[in-house]
């Protein structure tokens, strides 16, 4: 299998979180490579929050051409990592960073109401629980830029000849910002998700995005309003 390129992105400050840590996690995951032939093929982005600036991630993925994809966004309301299964066709009119709302009420007029990640999302929670870091699944990334962001990496992967890994996860905010992870056991995780999802990477062939089935009757959303 060709070397993966892997697109690790996080956000910047928006209204109610002046310090997001999903930037400084992304970044730090790429400078400290998993693996010495993982050198040049490892690329972090940090997104202003804002929607203009998220919608604009199918044209990075155009150019990188990633094989693997994990997106990490913070939620005030996340207590533990939280690895997100869906993204919804669907934006709050909520301002972001700029002040600015969403152009709609949807993100893609055209689109599935709702786009699935291909990765064992569940597999990984227990991965990270055995590995003495919390972790939980989630069938909605919110409303907000997390959802929007997610949405759009997903549909851009699901439209590859050979669709990408994609993954979102939610992350607290720092320890001493109210949040329940420390520094070091937020990068603890970072590390385990990306060694995880290296070797499932490896043993699996092209896996595809998919467009969710409706959710069967009683199955809980998590959700929350999150970048």
């Amino acid at each position: 299998m060709e070397r993966p390129r892997i697109l690790l992105t996080g956000f910047g400050p928006f209204p109610g979180v002046p310090t997001n840590p999903s930037g400084w996690l992304a970044e730090t995951l790429a400078e400290r490579l998993p693996a010495p032939d993982l050198q040049g093929r490892i690329h972090a982005r940090i997104f202003r929050t804002e929607w203009q600036a998220a919608a604009l991630l199918p044209n990075l993925c155009e150019t990188l051409q990633p094989h693997v994809m994990i997106h990490f966004g913070v939620s005030e309301h996340a207590n533990t990592f939280r690895l997100e299964h869906s993204a919804h066709n669907r934006a709050a009119p909520r301002a972001d960073a700029a002040g600015a709302l969403p152009a709609g009420p949807v993100i893609s007029a055209e689109g599935a109401e709702r786009l699935d990640t291909a990765f064992p999302a569940a597999a990984l929670a227990r991965h990270l629980k055995t590995s003495g870091v919390a972790a939980v699944t989630s069938h909605s990334a919110g409303h907000y830029l997390c959802n929007f962001l997610y949405y759009h990496s997903l549909d851009w992967a699901l439209r590859q000849p050979a669709p990408p890994l994609v993954l979102f996860v939610h992350i607290p905010p720092l320890s001493a910002k109210g949040g329940d992870l420390s520094d070091e056991m937020l990068l603890r995780g970072g590390q385990e998700i990306m060694r995880f999802i290296l070797a499932f990477a490896g043993e699996q062939e092209p896996t595809r995005a998919v467009i969710g089935p409706a959710l069967a009757q009683g199955e809980t959303l998590l959700g929350a309003e999150d970048a």
